[in-house]
């Protein structure tokens, strides 16, 4: 995809996906562009956001790097958010209104959830698609397994919010991303806004400097 640009003036990565493929990035560029990547990693403080962390590079870059794109995003100018991560992975993270990230929680996504109960129960080892399944009951295995999966990420999701309102003493406003996003939201009860891109944002941000 990348063959017939031009050279760009730097390659700035925020990889989750491993030292290999890291490798393998900076060896093209290298080849290609004659540039050395730049990865970045979480850092205590950064554009008008506080890690919460003890130790904050351990802290996921995708995960920091929404903290910033949402602290910039307009829609929830000033606000409490509650940023919603839906990828292989299912993540919430508290920020408040100043800036300061007041930790997370992370558990599988609905897609993993769905390919563990298929793998890991004999009775229930049929392919379950994601249009299967609405808000009520099932009334079929299939209906059963998508609507509770979904009701269950939508459960830790509302928790989270409960959680930070009990500490910021007002409820967050949700910015949720991912891939699964659209499988999460309608199942939420609270607030949310959706930004398909909140990490690149998030990156933009970074590597401008925004404060």
């Amino acid at each position: 995809m990348w063959g017939h640009m031009p050279p760009p003036g730097g390659v700035i990565v925020a990889n989750v996906a491993g030292s290999a493929v890291a490798a393998s990035l900076a060896a093209w560029a290298s080849a290609h562009w004659a540039l050395q990547p730049q990865f970045i990693t979480a850092m205590p403080a950064a554009c008008g956001v506080t890690n919460g962390y003890s130790e904050p590079g351990q802290l996921g870059v995708d995960r920091w790097l929404a903290l910033i794109g949402a602290r910039h995003l307009k829609a929830v100018a000033g606000q409490h958010v509650c940023v919603i991560g839906c990828g292989t992975a299912l993540t919430v993270d508290i920020l408040s209104a100043a800036g300061q990230h007041l930790g997370g929680w992370i558990a599988p996504g609905i897609e993993m959830m769905r390919q563990q109960l298929s793998r890991g129960t004999a009775a229930l080892s049929g392919e379950f698609t994601r249009q299967s399944g609405g808000k009520g009951l099932g009334h079929s295995t299939e209906e059963a397994v998508m609507t509770g999966i979904r009701q269950a990420a939508a459960g830790m999701v509302d928790r989270a919010v409960l959680t930070a309102r009990t500490l910021l003493e007002q409820p967050p406003v949700g910015v949720v991303t991912g891939g699964a996003a659209d499988d999460l939201v309608p199942f939420l009860s609270s607030e949310t806004v959706t930004v398909p891109d909140l990490v690149l944002r998030g990156l933009a941000a970074f590597v401008l400097q925004r404060d």
